[in-house]
Formats: C-alpha cells, structure tokens, sequence
C-alpha cells in the first residue's frame, strides 16, 4: 500500500514561530514572512528545490505511481503514468539493458530499468558533442537515449526522482546517479 511522503523542507507558517512573529511590536507578520521566504528561495535551485546546481534543477523526489506493481507485456498498449518521463509505474517484467541507445525507450521501458535500481538519462536537441558528452555516462545500468518530448535538453531519471538539466552537467548527473544507482524496488 502507498504511503504518502511526508512533506520535504520548506517554510512552515504555523505554530510558535508565526504566533510568534504576530506578537513582535513594530513589525508585522508580512514582513517576517517576506524575510523568511526570501532567504529560504535565495538558498534554492531554480526549481524551488535545495539542491540545485550548476544547469541542473533541484533533484526531485515524486510520488509512487498506483500502477508500480503491474508488469506490461511486450506490444502492450502503453498505460497512463503519474509523471512523464515516469520515475515508477507499470513497467516490463525483468531489466532492461543499459548503454547508449539511438532509439528512444518506451515508458515501460524505462520503468523496468528503474525498478531494477538503473538509472536513465534522456536527451533532446543535443549537438553530436554534446550528446557523446552524455552517452560517455552510460554503462550496464545506465541507459542514455533520445527522447524528443522532453521539456528540457537533459532528464535523468530513477526511481521516484527526476532531474532536469538544461545542458550536459557532467558533474551534476554523476552526482545523481551515485545518490540513486541500485534505489529501484526490484535492485539486488
């Protein structure tokens, strides 16, 4: 059964802290809260998250989607995912095989690499430099390949996380697929 995320760091306005704030004599609770909002939104990414860097956003955790525990067969009609690129889902039975890919993934696809605790590295629009850039990432479990629906130049994606780049961040990705390489459900 799916539980829900508890909800990730961000600014709280209840309890003492703003009853707090309330009560100070000679400056509303507005300007407290402008404050506050803007020092938490000066230490984030663009994407509102903490850990942004370089041309990349925040990495982001995502819901579980309801479909994760159902296998697709081959030829199979896609189904419906909670995200696109999805980061969980209905997926095809067994792992899917890493490397540098010229064609792109179906969502199943992708999925299946994902719960097997691979990582996934879509690209749109990049120039041949670029793009062997990325594909030099790729390895057993490490799928690159196209995806020309992306909203972004560069997506990575693993299980339940999702990282947007708008170049080629070496250095960012490595540090994503180190944090997330070996996190799918089904990863020995």
């Amino acid at each position: 059964m799916y539980a829900p995320e508890p909800p990730g760091p961000g600014l709280l306005l209840d309890g003492p802290a703003v009853e707090h704030c309330s009560t100070m004599t000679g400056q509303p609770l507005a300007v407290a809260v402008a404050v506050a909002v803007a020092v938490t939104l000066g230490a984030c990414g663009d994407d509102g998250s903490p850990t942004a860097t370089g041309t990349c956003g925040g990495d982001m955790t995502e819901p579980l989607d309801p479909g994760s525990a159902r296998h697709v067969l081959p030829g199979a009609p896609e189904p419906d995912y909670a995200s696109d690129p999805p980061t969980s889902g209905a997926h095809l039975p067994g792992a899917g095989a890493g490397g540098a890919r010229r064609q792109p993934l179906s969502r199943p696809e992708q999925v299946a690499v994902l719960e097997e605790g691979g990582v996934v590295l879509q690209h749109r629009d990049l120039d041949d430099r670029d793009r062997r850039r990325l594909e030099a990432l790729a390895a057993d479990d490490i799928v690159v390949a196209p995806n020309a629906g992306l909203d972004v130049p560069v997506m990575a994606t693993a299980w339940r996380q999702r990282l947007r780049c708008q170049t080629v961040d070496a250095p960012a990705l490595r540090a994503f697929i180190d944090a997330h390489r070996g996190g799918g459900p089904a990863a020995a």
